[in-house]
């Protein structure tokens, strides 16, 4: 996953790779890095580079991370390109967790029309509970999680079609 992050004046370059086993290449304006991450939940990770440990809690605010690594504070922002709107749902329609989490609600099934606005799904992440609403009006066809799921960031919470 490729994205672009302000960093007070700068803007930051980051890609993030999956390796499996809880294992990311995460690349930062070029310079690579192998982590182990491990949650440890409302927000707070195990990190870990060559076996060395660091404590990470990230929370978010729509396009704003306040990340902490070890004695470290961030304040992030998405960047999005010149003319570029805000995904409504992707380009397949899908929503996904905006930070890790547990699922507390799940207000629609599979089948369902939603307007846009409605509620769908509840998230409980940093002691707070965020709702995942329809950003436009559709038809539920995909549901893949159910309340009390611990969900990581960026996980498919439902999928809204025509």
């Amino acid at each position: 996953m490729r994205s672009q992050w302000r960093d007070g004046d700068r803007i930051r370059q980051v890609e993030v790779t999956p390796l499996g086993s809880g294992r990311f290449r995460v690349v930062v304006d070029g310079s690579e890095l192998e982590l182990d991450a491990a949650p440890l939940g409302g927000g707070r990770w195990r990190l870990a580079q060559d076996g060395v440990p660091t404590l990470a809690e990230i929370g978010a605010a729509d396009d704003r991370r306040f990340v902490r690594l070890g004695t470290l504070d961030f304040v992030l922002t998405r960047e999005r390109s010149a003319g570029a709107r805000k995904p409504e749902g992707g380009a397949g329609g899908g929503l996904e967790a905006p930070m890790p989490g547990v699922i507390t609600r799940v207000m629609v099934a599979a089948g369902d029309t939603v307007t846009k606005g409605q509620p769908l799904v509840a998230l409980e992440a940093m002691k707070m509970e965020h709702l995942i609403r329809a950003p436009r009006d559709g038809r539920v066809t995909t549901l893949p999680v159910k309340a009390g799921e611990m969900v990581q960031s960026g996980v498919a919470l439902v999928e809204i079609g025509d």
